[in-house]
């Protein structure tokens, strides 16, 4: 048995996301966790309040990983791509990170606000929407920034969940991607 001295804050993480990848997030228990790490649930508890802000911390390093995985990508791609490009580019980047990390991308939106509000800064999740908007931004005008950016979010990460629940099985998902991000760039330029 590890003693709590032994184990921290990035420790606990790890194998929270570890878990989760291999069993999903319905298999993340304190105690379960605890056992993996080799400290009591108590140990834990010196670190998180609870296990809702052990999965706000999780959430928060899924969405750094994302948002890590985005601006690598991107910066890979030529600065002078069309903007309709880049968020295509964007698009595609979510799609791919959310089809080969299921179980992370589950756990990145299903922790609280309130939870996710007793985390250190920054939160990543709202990193991720600003790197978005910033994609996003120059299609739309500084106003429309936000909105545009909760849209995009809003289509595909509703696209992404009921793939994920296997409603969209069998429907042209190559297709609907493509549908959706024409039906929101002609929206933007409308």
């Amino acid at each position: 048995m590890v003693y709590p001295s032994k184990t921290n804050r990035d420790t606990i993480i790890s194998a929270t996301l570890s878990l989760v990848e291999r069993e999903g997030a319905e298999a993340l228990t304190l105690r379960r966790l605890a056992a993996e790490i080799g400290v009591t649930a108590n140990a834990i508890y010196r670190y998180f309040r609870s296990l809702e802000v052990l999965v706000a911390a999780a959430a928060d390093a899924v969405a750094k990983r994302l948002h890590n995985f985005v601006e690598s990508s991107m910066a890979n791609w030529p600065p002078a791509l069309p903007p309709d490009q880049r968020v295509r580019r964007l698009l595609m980047l979510h799609g791919e990170f959310t089809t080969n990390n299921p179980s992370l991308y589950r756990i990145l939106f299903s922790a609280s606000r309130e939870a996710e509000a007793e985390l250190p800064t920054p939160h990543w999740r709202g990193q991720l929407f600003l790197q978005s908007m910033n994609i996003i931004a120059p299609l739309v005008s500084p106003s429309d920034a936000t909105l545009a950016t909760t849209t995009f979010w809003s289509l595909m990460h509703g696209i992404w969940e009921l793939r994920r629940a296997g409603v969209l099985k069998d429907k042209g998902q190559d297709a609907i991607d493509d549908y959706a991000f024409e039906a929101l760039i002609r929206g933007v330029h409308r």
